[in-house]
């Protein structure tokens, strides 16, 4: 019996479906399956990687592919498994030899102007900087969020803070603690247990709360 015009239809819409995907492949175009993307650039970096790994647990690249720090610290963080031919760089929440291990950075979130100031002048290795939260609530969920995600710690920056600390202290994984000035700093980090440091807009510029986040970071990395 002869197939009628909607099963060859059918027949047809699968093999240009099948084709197309062959030539994305030889193409050198990405692919997705499921929670695998397969790359073929010969350089990855993370501006390559922004937005493409929602839902991704495991990347595929080439043998020979170039994989920037910034790339490889952005697949560690969202626990993604880096395959490298047949040679697996897996990045998970198993534990690895203290000599080997390394602190998580910091994230730091704020409501002010300047956050971008901020990006600027902190080193990528100490500090991930998030762009400027609409207001104080948004910056400490934001960290909230993070911490769950993997990052050690953070600061914030707010117009309220001792508002933005005492609606933060209600997350049972947020331990923050207002640092009012300079002198504050080493007394809060020998006594408390925090993780996260709250500031004000109206009392830290630009370079002092850089510095305050140096000297967390250095204080993270002495007693991780």
């Amino acid at each position: 019996m002869s197939p009628t015009a909607t099963e060859i239809e059918a027949i047809v819409r699968r093999v240009l479906s099948t084709l197309t995907a062959i030539g994305a492949q030889s193409n050198g175009e990405r692919v997705v399956q499921s929670n695998r993307l397969s790359l073929t650039d010969q350089v990855i970096s993370l501006q390559s990687l922004k937005n493409r790994l929602v839902g991704i647990q495991v990347l595929e690249v080439g043998t020979a592919a170039i994989l920037t720090p910034a790339a490889k610290d952005y697949c560690r963080e969202l626990r993604v498994e880096l395959v490298r031919g047949a040679r697996s760089e897996k990045y998970s929440a198993s534990p690895v030899p203290a000599a080997l291990a390394r602190p998580q950075r910091l994230v730091v979130v704020g409501s002010a102007t300047w956050m971008p100031s901020i990006s600027k002048q902190l080193c990528s290795k100490q500090a991930s900087v998030i762009e400027k939260s609409a207001d104080d609530a948004t910056a400490m969920r934001t960290i909230a969020e993070k911490l769950r995600s993997g990052h050690q710690a953070g600061v914030a920056i707010v117009q309220s803070p001792h508002s933005a600390c005492w609606q933060a202290a209600r997350d049972d994984r947020v331990r923050p603690a207002v640092i009012a000035h300079w002198s504050d700093l080493d007394e809060v980090l020998r006594e408390v247990p925090v993780n996260v440091l709250v500031l004000s807009t109206k009392s830290w510029n630009v370079p002092a709360a850089c510095n305050v986040a140096r000297r967390f970071f250095q204080h993270l990395q002495n007693h991780s």
